[in-house]
């Protein structure tokens, strides 16, 4: 016989690899898992943005630029949150009971992307909120300060977006390690033996 005919034979008897079963069903558990702590977490954020319009409407009733500055500052954090809490329902909603190769491969993409969302709509938004109303909260206060003072306040009313936005980004990024890897990892895991199948 030759060489290439018994390489075949060979190659035609040779077992098939088993692949190891995956069940789905504790992985779309862990994501309702994700979605509720998400849930409590927005919630206190929310009430705690509602909380803080009541009171500063109350207290700057009298002062409306003051009035003014801080409800524009909530209301864009308070788009943050809501913005942040619908991607969450959706990450939280993914059901891998049927999941295809290229469902948990988008799936993989998408909660990736969630490391550094900072480029989107929503903070864009936020940024030019911060930075509009802690200037316009410098001039509420203008005619109670000195020149020097208000070139100084004037400008840490311009850097502390930048410093807010740099910290945010820290903060996010050890929340996406402590809540969002150990999700990529399951889902990875599940890809591989997809695509173990579909070989």
């Amino acid at each position: 016989m030759a060489p290439i005919e018994e390489l075949q034979l060979l190659w035609q008897n040779q077992a098939t690899p088993t692949v190891r079963a995956f069940d789905a069903r504790p992985l779309s558990a862990a994501f309702r898992k994700y979605g509720r702590r998400q849930d409590i977490i927005n919630i206190a954020k929310s009430v705690l943005i509602v909380g803080t319009l009541v009171s500063s409407g109350i207290a700057y009733r009298h002062r409306p630029l003051m009035l003014l500055s801080t409800t524009l500052l909530l209301l864009t954090a308070g788009l943050a949150v809501l913005a942040e809490w619908r991607i969450q329902r959706g990450i939280a909603r993914l059901d891998f009971s049927a999941a295809s190769l290229d469902f948990v491969r988008e799936s993989i993409i998408h909660l990736q992307s969630q490391r550094n969302p900072f480029h989107t709509r929503e903070y864009m938004t936020l940024f030019g909120g911060l930075l509009i109303g802690y200037n316009l909260m410098t001039v509420a206060v203008w005619n109670k300060l000195t020149v020097e003072r208000r070139i100084a306040t004037h400008a840490l009313a311009t850097v502390a977006p930048f410093f807010i936005y740099g910290l945010g980004r820290a903060i996010r990024a050890k929340r996406f390690d402590a809540e969002l890897r150990p999700l990529i990892e399951r889902l990875t895991a599940l890809r591989d033996t997809l695509e173990e199948r579909a070989l």
